[in-house]
């Protein structure tokens, strides 16, 4: 077995017991099968106890977190109710940096987008009532500070950044907003006393991705629109299909995700002619696509893929299948490492496995739960891997590797 340097060693990680004492574990790197030993460093404690922190991403040095607040809210001189906390580590000094309350209304939005200067940007219900649909779009600086709020009379999601515009939409509205807060222009395909005409699928440069449903409601054709409405192309949908996402691969090819029954799911890439270039059957247990440096990504049951635009395969992972339905694969990317995690904790054998994003060569990979020598098991909720570095939250702390 090839020896590895103990420097590299002290950096190739794992997860170990939750305690404030120091404990080792052990890890497989499946390159050169060696199992280095990781050192748990102190619990970092999040300073407020609610439900469970959610790791958002990292930015500007800093490890940002959100956590929803689901009961006993305390309301602000405008009556709105205390609906979550963003929160930041630094991983240098492991400690809290900065902490700031969402304040909002009923519903939650758990995507969040970074630009280059390291704003955040993110939504949470508006609504007073339990059951308004208003949304506030918000953005946070680098410091932690409310840059801004912008309400919409609607519950939505954000879909993308793209040429410093952020485009928020739910299935029939779509709303581009400059970075300042200000909205640039918003189109609708609702019409008076009618299904609207056209369902938002997503957004992509200087186009919307939709689906056009038949007057029994049933999906007829994927319609690609510029922003003026005109129709660039059409893809005639099976009546027996049903789209569960579309985005834009390239300049020449637009994926679908076609669930054909509970046993098969389809990708269709679609040319610009409007016309199937190839189509490949995928596992059903893939839950959402990845387009990333102009390769498709998923993840699934039978493993990790990377295809190009011809359809061709350019990489498979195997990973241990989830045997829980509901339970699915995730992706989450840095500039150097593609991480994949279940999105809810579950008993397999790679909780975490973390590549080289450009070679897509397995780094490393963890089991859950862990186990250290005879003691216990170890559970965590989340584990992941930024800067070079481990990290597990369990309840309401964060527990670094070193």
């Amino acid at each position: 077995m090839k020896r590895i340097p103990s420097l590299l060693i002290m950096l190739m990680s794992v997860l170990v017991l939750l305690s404030p004492m120091p404990a080792a574990a052990e890890a497989v790197n499946p390159g050169t099968g060696t199992e280095p030993q990781l050192e748990q460093q102190d619990p970092i404690n999040f300073p407020v106890s609610t439900y469970g922190y959610k790791y958002l991403g990292t930015a500007n040095g800093l490890l940002y977190f959100k956590e929803p607040l689901l009961s006993k809210n305390p309301r602000n001189t405008k009556g709105q109710m205390l609906q979550e906390y963003v929160v930041t580590i630094n991983p240098k000094t492991n400690k809290v940096e900065w902490e700031l309350s969402i304040y909002g209304g009923f519903k939650f939005g758990d995507r969040a987008f970074f630009d280059k200067a390291g704003n955040l940007y993110s939504l949470v219900g508006a609504g007073l009532k339990q059951f308004s649909n208003e949304t506030f779009l918000y953005s946070i600086s680098p410091k932690g500070t409310m840059n801004w709020e912008v309400i919409f009379p609607r519950p939505l999601e954000i879909d993308s950044l793209i040429n410093n515009k952020l485009f928020v939409h739910d299935n029939s509205s779509v709303y581009a907003v400059n970075l300042n807060g200000t909205v640039a222009w918003s189109k609708s395909f609702e019409r008076e006393k009618m299904q609207p005409s056209h369902f938002l699928s997503g957004v992509a440069l200087n186009e919307m991705l939709t689906l056009k449903y038949n007057s029994q409601h049933i999906e007829a054709s994927f319609d690609v629109l510029d922003w003026n409405f005109k129709k660039k192309i059409s893809y005639p949908l099976n009546a027996n299909s049903t789209v569960e996402q579309a985005l834009k691969l390239n300049n020449d090819i637009y994926i679908l995700k076609i669930k054909k029954s509970e046993s098969l799911t389809l990708l269709a890439a679609i040319g610009t002619d409007g016309k199937v270039k190839w189509t490949k059957g995928i596992d059903p247990t893939t839950n959402r696509l990845y387009v990333v440096d102009g390769k498709l990504l998923f993840a699934n049951n039978k493993g990790f893929y990377v295809l190009n635009g011809s359809g061709e395969q350019l990489n498979h992972t195997p990973l241990a299948p989830i045997p829980v339905k509901g339970i699915a694969y995730r992706l989450r990317l840095d500039d150097k490492y593609i991480s994949i995690t279940s999105d809810s904790r579950i008993e397999t054998k790679t909780a975490l496995t973390v590549l080289d994003r450009k070679s897509y060569k397995t780094l490393y990979s963890f089991a859950y739960p862990l186990k250290v020598g005879e003691q216990p098991a170890i559970y965590f909720d989340d584990i992941f891997f930024s800067q070079g570095r481990f990290f597990t939250v369990y309840n309401d702390q964060l527990i670094p590797f070193k």
